[in-house]
């Protein structure tokens, strides 16, 4: 029973270490020459201003983020990635979320 569930997490680390990361960003200080934040709902006033922070609690400052800065507002961005099939592969899209708000 051991070895069976010593091979199974093998197989599990081996799969892990063969994976392959297409898009990956930390948000350093030039984050805004990857990203292109949208102009969408801006001629109505009803669009937010994205903020770069590492936030109000924070185990590493330098460790930063975008943040939502007003509410009720929209928000939109996105960045350009290398073009990749997964055809035949699992596509795992991965992100953090720190709500702040009480």
């Amino acid at each position: 029973m051991r070895l069976l569930l010593c091979l199974i997490f093998l197989v599990f680390v081996f799969n892990f270490a063969l994976s392959t990361v297409h898009f990956k960003d930390t948000f350093d200080n030039d984050w805004e020459s990857r990203w292109v934040v949208s102009d969408w709902h801006k001629d109505d006033g009803k669009s937010g201003k994205l903020v770069h922070t590492a936030g109000k609690w924070f185990g590493d400052e330098s460790q930063k983020g975008i943040q939502t800065s007003e509410d009720a507002r929209f928000y939109a961005v996105s960045a350009k990635f290398p073009s990749f099939s997964n055809k035949g592969k699992d596509l795992v899209l991965q992100y953090t979320v720190k709500n702040e708000q009480k």
